[in-house]
This record gives structure tokens, C-alpha cells and sequence, in this order.
């Protein structure tokens, strides 16, 4: 009795794992490479929805990064985790400044609302002097540490009197007030009077305020003014800010 011969082919019992792991590690790579792809549409997309809903004398070249993992999984549940906006060139008016605004559930559905808002708007000292004479100043804004100052002439029965003052700015939701901290003026012959004393037994503890809130889309908060010499920088917060056209260009008030 002749003995069984063995087969001529080997069986390879790993080769079914080999082509499955394979298969994954394509299929992997082409979610990769999808995702990535979907990220970067992603982005511009809400980058051309963000600029065309900006108010008419705002302009700026905003650009765009999604946090967060997978933006296809992010874009499936209407949500963005994190997105991040930077526009340093932006101007309003014509006036340079420097945004950045960072978000928290940003949904794909303009009209829902963003779950958190915490932007920046950086003026240099040159655009906020720019600013001031935008605004109808005649005199010269500067600049300072927690302090801004300005510095003008007035006439008086024909004679003209230099004067200039600094106010340290605080913040309240809506507010800027502007507590002065010198007034001085130049009466010639007389030399320098400093009239900060009585300015603020004048003023009494309440200290002139510029209402930012009706620059502002509504819901949006003031959280801090940070002023050194070289700029000014402003922080922004809001809970209820929706990106559609209405939001934006709905503006608040300080009643």
C-alpha cells in the first residue's frame, strides 16, 4: 500500500489576516486622505460664509482651521468642535486691525447658535490715532500703559490754549469708561495748570463712558481692554452669536 503523498501547495493560514490588514490599512488611508480633503473644503467653506456676512465697512480675508478629530465624523453630527479664525489684515472703516476669534460647537446650521465666542481686535497705535481722527478728532490720540491720552488745542475769545489729558480705561459688558488720570492745561503766561483734581471732584466718581455695545452684534460682550504703547487690544465673548447674515449685522445697545 502505497503511503499519501503531501500537497504540493502549502496551506498559509495567515495569508486572509495579511489581505484583511491590508485592505484596512487602504481603506484607512483613503479616510485619511478623504478627511483631509473634507477639512480643507470645510474651512473655505465657512471662511466665503463668514466674509459675505460681514457688516459693509468691515473688510476682511478671514481663514479658517477646524479642530477637533475627524472633520467627516464632526460634519456627519452638524457640529464643529473648534474652530479657529484669524484675519490680521482685516480693517473696518479703513482703520488696520488684527482679529482672531476662537469657537467652541460651531453647528454647520447658520441659524443655531455657536456654543462659545472668545475674540480679540488688536489696533496698533497708528490705527488707533487713525481711529480718532476717523472718528472727528482733531487732536492726537496716543497710546500708553493702561492709559490712553489725548492732546488738542482749544480757542478761547480768539486765544488758543493747549490742552491734553489721559483717562485709564475700565470695561463693563457694554461699556468702556474712562476715568481720567491728568488734564492739564497750557494757559501761556500762566504756565501749566493741572486740572485732574477737579475734574474728578467733578465728575464724582463717574467717570464718562463710550457705549460699545451699538458697534457690537447683539449678545456680544466686552471682557477686557488691554492698552499698552504700542496698541490696544479689546476682548470679545458672546454665548448667543449665530454666523447667519441677520446675527452679525444685528447690533446692540446699551439701554
Amino acid at each position: 500500500m502505497s503511503e499519501q503523498q503531501p500537497s504540493g501547495k502549502r496551506r498559509r493560514p495567515w495569508l486572509p489576516i495579511v489581505i484583511v490588514v491590508g485592505v484596512l490599512v487602504v481603506l484607512v488611508g483613503a479616510f485619511l486622505i478623504a478627511d483631509t480633503i473634507v477639512r480643507g473644503v470645510a474651512e473655505e467653506r465657512v471662511a466665503t460664509q463668514i466674509e459675505q456676512s460681514l457688516p459693509d465697512n468691515v473688510d476682511a480675508d478671514v481663514a479658517v482651521s477646524i479642530g477637533g478629530a475627524s472633520v467627516i465624523a464632526q460634519y456627519l453630527s452638524g457640529t464643529f468642535e473648534h474652530v479657529d479664525l484669524r484675519a490680521p489684515d482685516a480693517s473696518v472703516d479703513g482703520v488696520p486691525l488684527d482679529l482672531r476669534v476662537s469657537a467652541d460647537r460651531v453647528p454647520l446650521d447658520p441659524e443655531q447658535t455657536i456654543g462659545r465666542v472668545v475674540a480679540t481686535i488688536r489696533i496698533d497705535a497708528a490705527g488707533a490715532a487713525d481711529l480718532a481722527k476717523t472718528a472727528g478728532l482733531p487732536g492726537t490720540l496716543t497710546l500708553g500703559d493702561d492709559e490712553i491720552g489725548y492732546a488738542g488745542e482749544a480757542t478761547v475769545l480768539g486765544f488758543t490754549i493747549p490742552y491734553d489729558f489721559s483717562v485709564a480705561p475700565t470695561t463693563t459688558a457694554d461699556r468702556v469708561n474712562l476715568m481720567p488720570t491728568s488734564v492739564n492745561v497750557d494757559t501761556g503766561l500762566l504756565g501749566v495748570i493741572d486740572l485732574r483734581a477737579l475734574v474728578t471732584g467733578f465728575l464724582q466718581g463717574d467717570p464718562p463712558s463710550i457705549c460699545l455695545a451699538q458697534y457690537l452684534p447683539k449678545g456680544v460682550d466686552l471682557d477686557g481692554l488691554a492698552v499698552t504703547p504700542e496698541a490696544a487690544t479689546a476682548t470679545l465673548t458672546s454665548t448667543t452669536l449665530r454666523l447667519d447674515e441677520a446675527s452679525l449685522q444685528t447690533l446692540g445697545s446699551c439701554d
